[in-house]
């Protein structure tokens, strides 16, 4: 049974095309993932399948009875309401029930009704099959799991980290247990723990779920489908990313030799055509040979994915001491761990470890100056200049990737500012797009090339790997391995080598 159905969409962002004429169908309980290079229109697909945007050409259909859910990058919630609030939201239908029963039995108080009282018994007959008096022990095996701090559900969501708030997120479309899921990213913001965690829910999840992520090795373990984005097509193929890997090389290849002889046959048409177009004793059979020529539909060159060319340019310091902390306590109304001491060097690069809302943001921008030390004392070297990568940005209603970098560097021409974001893999048609309508990977690209043009000592960079495709990944550890001067790194990605590094600073360790 097919719960979602698309057929011959077409769609176009911004005047780039993302997909023409393909079909896509999603069977019960089948376990999907969506691959494709950041702007190839993957959260632009779910955004179709979801009917929150409508597509160019073609018909979506849902099964009329599927309950279908969706986690997005940038999804909207109340910051007002507790996390305990929300996640208990994902039972509402069940807590109106028994809202119901109380009144029934509220009414009956005054005057007695007996197909009411068979009402309440058969309505109380579905809470005990739903699991209504599980609902915390439910939301505390979620909480456990995903590393959700028990504190955190206590407090407004507007209060907690971006990443303890995905997690609560996630955590609620997971207990909703809807007949369709769809996660746009679910492990930008869990550690090592907290995916084994979700790869072993999503292995035994009864119901069908789309995923999109960059992470092949969670994608190979849970999935049994695969929907590739590839030259506007959406190719489906049976199977986990080692065999989506396998046939989807096999498919190329078969594409690229029916190409090159169609190639031949074109090109066999075309001198046939000149040589006898112009003697009256061939002019026929010429035009005969014209008009097969114009019916061959062509078939393009398959677009190779290009690595983007990142680089980050090196400001040397006067001082060989970079940073030096002495006692350093870091938080806002309370120190969130032990006076740290330390020192990082010229040239040296330092992984911070730990889980969200540890406080390895906050480190980062007591370093960087942007917030106060709670005691002790940081010090940065003389000359040091310091790049710093935010992991969250907010853009102005109209920015565009080109007006963002020309906002920050005005002595650059519209020109150099394209070459640059060019390189960090920007396509041109996307340039003047507004940066709110770009996917999550798209922005983080078009941030990385605006940090690389200032020179720095030190680079600071909070999650730089969220949202980003394999290729750009591969891109950024290489500008980070070449960069001459200092790095302090965060990221959750599990595949993101880290040999490079000189030192670990692991907050888990250091725990107030």
């Amino acid at each position: 049974m097919s719960l979602i159905l698309l057929e011959n969409i077409s769609h176009q962002n911004g005047g780039k095309k993302l997909y023409e004429e393909s079909d896509m169908r999603i069977n019960k309980g089948e376990h999907v993932a969506l691959l494709g290079p950041n702007g190839a229109g993957k959260t632009t697909l779910l955004n179709i399948i979801s009917q929150k945007i409508v597509p160019d050409h073609g018909l979506v259909e849902w099964h009329p009875k599927a309950k279908i859910g969706y986690l997005d990058q940038h999804q909207e919630v109340d910051m007002n309401i507790t996390g305990e609030e929300y996640l208990k939201d994902a039972f509402k239908y069940l807590f109106d029930m028994e809202a119901q029963i109380h009144k029934i039995y509220e009414d009956m108080a005054t005057e007695y009704k007996e197909e009411e009282l068979v009402k309440a018994l058969a309505l109380q007959d579905e809470l005990n099959i739903k699991g209504f008096d599980s609902i915390d022990k439910q939301i505390g095996n979620l909480v456990a799991g995903l590393g959700i701090e028990p504190d955190n559900i206590k407090r407004p969501l507007g209060s907690l980290s971006g990443g303890q708030r995905g997690k609560i997120l996630l955590a609620k479309l997971l207990l909703k247990n809807d007949d369709f899921i769809l996660l746009d990213e679910p492990t930008n913001f869990l550690d090592v723990e907290q995916v084994e965690w979700l790869v072993t829910f999503l292995q035994n999840y009864e119901n069908a779920f789309l995923v999109v992520s960059h992470d092949r090795d969670f994608i190979n373990r849970i999935v049994n489908v695969i929907y590739a984005i590839e030259n506007l097509e959406i190719v489906r193929y049976v199977g986990n990313y080692d065999k989506y890997v396998e046939l989807s090389a096999l498919r190329a290849e078969q594409y690229d030799r029916a190409r090159e002889a169609q190639q031949g046959q074109i090109s066999k048409l075309k001198e046939y055509i000149a040589k006898n177009g112009a003697r009256a004793s061939t002019a026929r059979s010429a035009q005969s040979r014209q008009k097969q020529l114009e019916k061959i539909d062509v078939m393009d060159a398959r677009k190779e994915n290009a690595k983007p060319n990142m680089h980050f340019k090196y400001r040397r310091p006067s001082s060989t001491v970079i940073v030096k902390a002495d006692k350093l306590e870091i938080g806002y109304d309370f120190a969130l761990t032990k006076p740290l001491t330390f020192e990082l060097r010229e040239g040296e690069k330092c992984i911070v470890k730990g889980y969200n809302g540890i406080g390895k943001t906050t480190f980062l921008k007591t370093i960087a100056g942007e917030i106060e030390k709670i005691d002790g004392e940081v010090e940065i070297g003389q000359g040091v200049f310091t790049n710093f990568f935010h992991q969250i940005d907010d853009f102005e209603e109209h920015e565009t990737p080109v007006s963002y970098l020309l906002t920050r560097y005005p002595q650059m021409t519209p020109g150099e500012v394209r070459a640059k974001i060019g390189m960090f893999g920007i396509k041109s048609e996307l340039m003047m797009n507004k940066m709110k309508e770009l996917s999550g990977g798209e922005q983080t690209k078009v941030r990385l090339a605006a940090l690389s043009l200032e020179p720095s000592s030190l680079l600071i960079l909070d999650e730089p790997t969220n949202h980003i495709d394999v290729l750009a990944k591969e891109s950024l550890l290489d500008a980070i391995k070449a960069f001459e001067g200092t790095v302090l790194i965060t990221t959750h990605d599990i595949n993101f080598e880290t040999q490079w590094a000189d030192k670990v600073l692991d907050f888990e360790d250091i725990l107030g």
